[in-house]
């Protein structure tokens, strides 16, 4: 029977799982609607910014992955 999902096998490979599970987390509904407040932050509302450190986040987790990617050889 085929397994249903893939595992990491390394330390990096389960470090970067945990970074793409907290940045889901932190992009669905409970944390959003904790941080939807009325404050601005650098003269932009408090979601805004928070969308946009997700965003930046993601880039940031992507660019780790490929470089652990391109260390270990894999394709």
């Amino acid at each position: 029977m085929r397994r249903l999902f893939v595992l990491p096998t390394s330390r990096a490979g389960w470090g970067l799982l945990a970074a793409f599970i907290c940045l889901v987390l932190a992009g669905i509904w409970p944390v959003i609607g904790l941080v939807n407040r009325a404050v601005l932050v650098l003269g932009l509302p408090l979601i805004i910014v928070w969308g946009y450190m997700i965003i930046f986040a993601c880039v940031g987790v992507m660019l780790v992955g490929n470089r652990i990617v391109e260390r270990d050889g894999h394709e």
